[in-house]
């Protein structure tokens, strides 16, 4: 469990447009709410529409995250 913990709280860098960089962990985006999502995943590159759920960004931005840092 403490293995798991640690995992979430990792902290990761992530480039974004117009080559910024941000630094973010799997529980940050877990915290966000749908502006932040919204604000983070555009960030990313990514498109994002008022009919998308929360749950699917959050899903979207998570599913990014491991995929950068597995």
């Amino acid at each position: 469990m403490a293995y798991k913990r640690e995992q979430e709280n990792r902290k990761m860098m992530f480039n974004g447009v117009g080559d910024q960089w941000q630094h973010m962990t799997r529980e940050d985006i877990k915290d966000m709410n749908r502006d932040e999502l919204v604000t983070w995943l555009e960030f990313r590159g990514m498109a994002c529409y008022d009919d998308e759920s929360t749950v699917l960004l959050r899903e979207t931005a998570i599913e990014d995250f491991d995929g950068e840092h597995g």
